[in-house]
């Protein structure tokens, strides 16, 4: 509501509809919690190169860091797969029991399409540490398993989301749609009604964030 008011104020004052535009551009850009969820971070991608080149520059100086080495392969899991799992092979040669290396490896090994091997690393990421990034894991899993055509086995790993982090709109949306594609139709419901029941008292900010996945199960359920 705060970015259309800002829009039609502007507009209105200055007689000119591309000045409202840039005057929300520039509050947004500015900062603020309440644009989080309503606009894209469009700087998101260029953060991430930065960031990515930063990490190779610091690699290069140093092969054997072990933090740069687990880090840069989490940035790079999804599009670069192949050279995450070639970072963190010393770093798991060394220290096995790194959760966060486990589970950066399964992410690229979901994301090159080898599914078993890659949801046990999350798993074994998760069994070093439950509550991992608060659920992403199983999330990431799910989607994976989704995409695999296994509806029933991504349900259940939603479910180790929604197991830790409560209140993950995401998570109980996705779940119910595991639900729907593995012929549960009234579990599905129940889900999709839990992505919007346990968002009710999360502060503003949160309920911003999930106002994507809160309409998207909203909608679900008026279909079903």
């Amino acid at each position: 509501m705060k970015t259309w008011l800002l829009y039609v104020g502007v507009s209105w004052l200055t007689q000119s509809p591309l000045l409202g535009i840039l005057a929300v551009a520039g509050l947004w850009l500015a900062g603020g919690s309440w644009w989080v969820g309503r606009l894209p971070d469009l700087l998101g991608p260029w953060r991430r190169f930065q960031r990515v080149r930063k990490l190779r520059d610091g690699y290069a100086l140093n092969p054997h860091d072990l933090v740069v080495r687990t880090e840069l392969a989490g940035l790079l899991a999804s599009r670069e797969p192949e050279t995450a799992e070639q970072l963190l092979t010393e770093v798991l040669r060394r220290y096995p029991e790194n959760e966060l290396a486990h589970y950066h490896r399964g992410r690229a090994l979901l994301a090159r399409g080898v599914i078993d091997e890659g949801r046990a690393e999350v798993l074994e990421a998760l069994r070093l540490r439950r509550d991992l990034r608060w659920g992403e894991p199983g999330v990431v899993l799910g989607d994976a398993l989704m995409g695999a055509r296994r509806p029933a086995e991504a349900l259940a790993a939603y479910q180790l989301a929604t197991g830790v982090h409560g209140s993950f709109a995401e998570a109980w949306y996705k779940a119910g749609s595991a639900a729907s594609a593995a012929g549960q139709p009234a579990e599905a419901r129940r889900l999709w009604g839990l992505a919007l029941s346990t968002t009710v008292g999360a502060p503003p900010y949160k309920r911003r964030q999930d106002r994507l996945w809160r309409w998207r199960a909203w909608f679900a359920l008026r279909r079903g």
